[in-house]
């Protein structure tokens, strides 16, 4: 069980490459399902879901360490006042660098994506032969809730990691003496299943679940690396929402932070945040992001297709080596081809389904900030390519969906139509579950679904099973149930400015209100 301050040290970790950036973890699954499955279960981790480490002392090197992090921030925060009291923002690259450098000095790579340090590598240990043995239940077999987990050096390329986790499922196997494994891939995990599908097919394969996947990239990663930056009031608004309703003392935050947006101080201090990303990450984009992220192969498989040759033009000319574009190249070729290899694999007999989440903004400081997204990767690449608006936008009232019309397609909430994804009839959705909801162990529900996934005895579809259709939602008391348009909601509340002054001041006193509520409750515990 993870501490509330390793939890801590990987929400800064995501926040934090978002921001170096100007840009994971286990998902807690609790509950069983019905019904057997004699194909042990490995869950293939996302970006960081283990600390890189020094392999000989066992130092933390990322996510940093809270001394590491006070120290970066000290160095920072001083110049970065400073100028933006007197609105000038020159001189402020040297500072910033420096911080950022001193943050990710441990994941650095050389100019051929290698780790610049042989020491540094993942603190994930493979797990013992018995302990592989005992996620085996005589009642029910094995289990999403209890899957066998994997982790990887994130920084490597994908080629290489894709023969790593080979290894590590002829090892299971060996432990087993099963034929087969599923496999649900989480997150960057997908990046390493595609390109595992890709060089070594079916053969150790029985069922697949792409889960929340960077399948065709991410605009959080991507935008960055396309010098795609931008911020507004509303959509941090959103993302506040998102990540403070956990407990009393974030929903505290988060109703002074609604107080302060409906008075319009949100608005100033988000003008006076853009200038200093104006001003300064043109610095930060040449000085210092191509020499850390620029780097590391692992980031580069979740750059969106369709910035891939762009950045690779522009962004890393000059900073890697031919060695360096043929690891990543090797990458994007997989996830071009990932529809293709799906088609013939599951010709072969391998079942694949795809989950994704919806109903939040993308990260607040990136331009595609305002796509329809589970806050960290957006639908259209999550689900590989259905057809939505932003995040707080339905499909017009006139809208007729696009492919397969012989079935309906189109949520409840008529916000998406998934008959333009790769594969219609395999791909699910939930809404108002974050991507990150697996990092606080809310999504403990959405395991029934992994687990019917992984253990059907033919390929599911989204029409088979009433319990799990399409479209699925989130609910606030930790449940999932078909989403319908009579039990449709938001799990970011109300958090829209409001026009009149009598609306705006209802709000604010909502939120003063919510405080008083909050501060009880608070002082009885």
């Amino acid at each position: 069980m993870q501490t509330k301050y390793h939890l801590l040290r990987r929400a800064v970790c995501v926040l934090l490459t978002l921001a170096l950036l100007f840009g994971s973890a286990v998902p807690a699954f609790a509950e069983e399902a019905d019904g057997k499955n004699e194909t042990p279960v490995i869950f293939v981790a996302g970006f960081v879901s283990t600390d890189t480490v020094d392999q000989e002392t066992g130092e933390a090197l990322f996510p940093p360490t809270s001394k590491t992090i006070r120290k970066a921030v000290k160095d920072a925060v001083k110049p970065v006042l400073k100028s933006a009291l007197h609105g000038e923002f020159r001189g402020l690259d040297y500072p910033l660098n420096k911080a950022a450098l001193s943050l990710l000095d441990g994941i650095r790579c050389d100019e051929n994506g290698d780790p610049i340090s042989e020491r540094t590598g993942t603190a994930y240990r493979r797990p013992t032969p018995e302990q592989i043995r005992a996620t085996y239940h005589e009642d029910v077999g094995y289990t999403a809730a209890d899957s066998i987990y994997y982790s990887y050096d994130w920084r490597l390329d994908m080629h290489i990691l894709a023969d790593q986790l080979h290894d590590f499922i002829e090892y299971v196997l060996e432990c087993t003496g099963a034929e087969k494994v599923d496999i649900i891939a989480y997150s960057m995990g997908t990046c390493v299943t595609t390109s595992y599908l890709y060089t070594y097919g079916r053969e150790y394969l029985d069922s697949v679940v792409m889960y929340l996947g960077a399948l065709n990239g991410s605009g959080a990663c991507g935008d960055p690396f396309n010098n795609h930056l931008g911020m507004d009031s509303e959509s941090l608004m959103a993302a506040v929402n998102a990540l403070l309703r956990v407990d009393v003392k974030k929903e505290m935050i988060a109703a002074l932070a609604d107080i302060l947006y409906q008075e319009g101080v949100l608005d100033a201090t988000v003008c006076i945040a853009e200038k200093v990303l104006d001003r300064v990450f043109d610095e930060l984009y040449r000085q210092s992001m191509p020499y850390v992220f620029g780097r590391i192969p692992g980031f580069w498989a979740m750059i969106p297709a369709e910035n891939y040759d762009y950045v690779r033009e522009t962004f890393s000319a000059g900073v890697v080596t031919d060695v360096f574009y043929e690891k990543v190249d090797y990458y994007h070729e997989a996830q071009a081809a990932l529809p293709e290899t799906i088609e013939r694999l599951s010709e072969e007999g391998m079942k694949l389904s795809i989950v994704a989440k919806y109903g939040y903004p993308l990260a607040p400081i990136v331009e595609s900030r305002e796509a329809e997204s589970d806050f960290v990767v957006e639908l259209k690449y999550t689900s590989l390519g259905a057809t939505c608006g932003n995040y707080n936008e339905t499909l017009p009232e006139d809208y007729v969906q696009q492919a397969h019309t012989d079935k309906n397609y189109i949520s409840p909430d008529r916000k998406i139509d998934a008959s333009t994804c790769a594969f219609p009839e395999r791909t699910w959705f939930i809404k108002n579950s974050s991507h990150l909801g697996t990092l606080t162990g809310d999504t403990s529900c959405e395991n029934g679904l992994l687990q019917y996934l992984v253990a059907s005895d033919v390929q599911p579809t989204v029409w088979d099973n009433p319990d799990y259709p399409q479209y699925l939602s989130y609910f606030d008391d930790g449940t999932l149930a078909p989403l319908t348009a009579e039990n449709d909601w938001s799990s970011l509340g109300d958090y829209a400015k409001k026009d009149s002054i009598i609306e705006r001041f209802k709000k604010i006193f909502e939120d003063i209100r919510r405080l008083f509520e909050l501060l009880f409750s608070l002082m009885k515990g």
